[in-house]
């Protein structure tokens, strides 16, 4: 059925009884068009019918299986987060990247009345595939889908604020690509408060090291510029902050035991064997 690229829709056709596997990594978001199937390796089993919409984010091996009394046509998209940086706010990004954390537990099934279900069935296969506007419409799908609530402040307008408030606000504004980039200490500023201070709230908000996390989505991003095609070392070394290569190429090393050309090899020769065992980078 072709790539399964990020932000691409494809539309695919079962006979009776045929199955499809979703994709194994990221968050798939499928709509059936029409026919009824099954979603196979939940648990427990669930019916679909045409209009309604499948979400899943890849906690468990997932399968569709057509009905045995007709053909089922699907449409489908991939949604994989380490593509995406300067979209998500740190929030909206844990949830997204911890799927299995989610309530109620995946996969979710949507009416066909739903919001979301109705957006999708106006979502149509585009002629320019791969095209911004049609990424922009799924992108905006995922959104509805996937969003938390908005965040509302509980404290009153001319109140007093405290650090942890003003981090609070600051967390559902900043993006993780400018909270990947920003110093510790100039985060601390806008917060009116002490960096030790500013250290201490986030690690009883989020139960870990906001200098390890803002490591642990640099290693994410330059992982994921790093397998795009024709990628340059030059290029990803200043998406991640480096003024030179050889100072990215010295970074890479320490993290990942090897120099970004050895990754890019090794993950080609993963991609070619399917067999092959290849070691990937987790966002906490």
């Amino acid at each position: 059925m072709g790539l399964d690229s990020s932000l691409l829709l494809h539309e695919g056709r079962l006979n009776p009884g045929e199955e499809w596997e979703f994709p194994g990594s990221g968050w798939t978001f499928l709509w059936l068009v029409s026919g009824d199937g099954y979603l196979m390796g939940g648990t427990p089993s669930r019916s679909l019918s045409g209009g309604m919409v499948a979400v899943h984010g890849g906690t468990c091996l997932l399968r569709l299986r057509a009905s045995q009394l007709g053909n089922l046509t699907f449409r489908w998209f991939r949604l994989d987060p380490t593509t995406l940086f300067g979209v998500f706010t740190l929030l909206e990004r844990r949830r997204i990247d911890h799927p299995g954390q989610i309530d109620p537990a995946l996969p979710w099934i949507l009416d066909r009345k739903d919001p979301s279900s109705e957006r999708f069935a106006n979502t149509q296969l585009s002629s320019d595939i791969g095209s911004l506007e049609q990424r922009a419409r799924l992108l905006e799908l995922v959104s509805a889908v996937l969003s938390p609530p908005a965040y509302k402040s509980s404290i009153p307008v001319g109140s007093p604020r405290d650090a942890s408030d003003r981090l609070e606000e600051l967390l559902h504004q900043l993006t993780d690509a400018e909270l990947m980039s920003m110093p510790v200490d100039e985060l601390a500023r806008r917060c009116h408060c002490e960096t030790r201070r500013l250290l201490l709230i986030y690690r009883e908000r989020f139960g870990g090291s906001l200098p390890g996390q803002q490591r642990e989505w640099l290693k994410v991003k330059a992982c994921s510029m790093l397998a795009q095609p024709d990628s340059d070392i030059t290029s990803v070394a200043k998406a991640c902050g480096y003024d030179g290569a050889d100072a990215f190429r010295a970074w890479f090393r320490r993290q990942f035991g090897m120099a970004p050309t050895q990754w890019q090899q090794q993950r080609h020769r993963q991609q070619a064997s399917p067999h092959s065992s290849f070691g990937s980078t987790t966002i906490e």
